[in-house]
């Protein structure tokens, strides 16, 4: 068993729980996580401003280190440190097939599959935007955990996930600096 901040319904407040993760199946990755960043995103999510099942683990920028993998994992092992992808692209789908992985239509997927279940009463639990960062640890599919260089520190690599990248884009992108 495991930590986790819950969110047992749109509107309610996180509470601690207990919560009961599977180990890692085919193409999945378990992560005892040491850092998670906190975004408006997941304030979005805990309202219903954006679509998330819930009961749910939100929380989408976190590093941490695997601890185990499961069958058919080749990109990391056990002891690898890493930083979570909430938005990894599948590979195989129209836009992936047009070397444009930011349009993947699959990505959001894992966000819709319960991944854990509550200790208190065994009911089913979502993965926050795929990746459930509120927590002691998670099981992940294994395309969403991106190795990290020795030397990088995992409280910031935790902002890589999602802060990051949100804030170049927008320069970048829309206001062009």
């Amino acid at each position: 068993m495991v930590r986790a901040a819950v969110l047992p319904a749109v509107n309610a407040p996180l509470r601690i729980a207990e919560i009961e993760l599977p180990e890692p199946g085919p193409g999945q990755v378990r992560v005892r996580l040491a850092a998670a960043g906190v975004c408006h995103s997941d304030l979005s999510l805990s309202n219903g401003t954006l679509r998330q099942p819930a009961p749910a683990v939100l929380g989408h920028e976190g590093a941490g280190t695997v601890t185990a993998v499961g069958p058919e994992v080749t990109t990391v092992a056990a002891g690898d440190r890493v930083v979570l992808n909430w938005a990894p692209s599948c590979g195989d789908c129209h836009f992936c097939g047009l070397a444009e992985p930011w349009l993947c239509a699959r990505s959001g997927a894992a966000a819709n599959v319960p991944y854990a279940t509550l200790a208190a009463d065994g009911s089913a639990l979502y993965p926050g935007v795929g990746t459930a960062a509120f927590a002691e640890e998670t099981v992940v599919p294994a395309h969403a955990v991106l190795p990290l260089p020795d030397g990088v520190p995992l409280t910031d690599a935790a902002l890589l996930g999602c802060a990051v990248l949100t804030g170049w884009g927008a320069v970048h992108h829309s206001a062009r600096v």
